[in-house]
């Protein structure tokens, strides 16, 4: 359901700048049309501007709906393609939290980060991209609370790339999902978040 207000919200916009579009390219073919057709007979002029304008309007309708169908067309497909790949990563990464810990995990993790990362750059949202990219690069270096906390950034990410607003979604509510004692992190990562005075957490 939201995804069909989303879409119609979108379709209204597109509809709504087109009206201006064409608005705007009427009012400057009538003003260039009395420039040309200035001395003219009035009643000629009236008239070849009224049609000049018709036509110079109706080939800017036709070329700007054709545009706009692209457009959606492009993002259909991608969105097609998209779907996919999230969800050989999600499965991945759920593969990889319950394996155990050891170099067989650690090699599939590999594997999974090279196989995907092509799709990804081609295929995902930017909001996707920079939070998949931020967790590759530091998830080595983060405590296994952070770790955890920076793959809920990555889910939330691909949820909302589906159309899901996530506004009631909160820190550890995706990832309670799977882990039972997420409380216990919760925890632990608001402890680790404490300051001491002018301390300052550079991100």
């Amino acid at each position: 359901m939201r995804m069909l207000f989303k879409g119609m919200g979108a379709l209204v916009l597109l509809a709504s700048l087109l009206v201006g579009a064409v608005e705007v390219i009427g009012l400057t073919a009538r003003q260039l049309g009395r420039q040309i057709f200035d001395g003219v007979n009035p009643t000629i002029s009236a008239a070849a501007v009224t049609a000049m304008a018709t036509v110079i309007v109706a080939v800017a309708t036709l070329v700007l709906g054709r545009y706009i169908e692209k457009r959606k067309t492009i993002e259909a497909e991608i969105r097609i393609s998209k779907i996919p790949v999230y969800s050989r990563l999600v499965s991945g990464l759920f593969t990889l939290l319950q394996a155990e810990a050891g170099p067989q995990q650690t090699a599939a993790a590999e594997a999974l980060f090279r196989d995907l990362t092509p799709d990804l750059i081609t295929w995902s949202s930017d909001e996707v991209l920079v939070e998949w990219s931020r967790f590759k690069r530091t998830v080595a270096n983060l405590s296994p609370e952070d770790a955890i906390f920076a793959l809920e950034k990555v889910l939330m990410a691909i949820r909302q790339d589906y159309g899901h607003k996530g506004a009631k979604v909160g820190d550890g509510d995706l990832l309670g999902l799977f882990i039972n004692d997420i409380d216990t992190h919760i925890a632990a990562r608001q402890r680790s978040q404490v300051q001491t005075p002018g301390h300052r957490t550079v991100r």
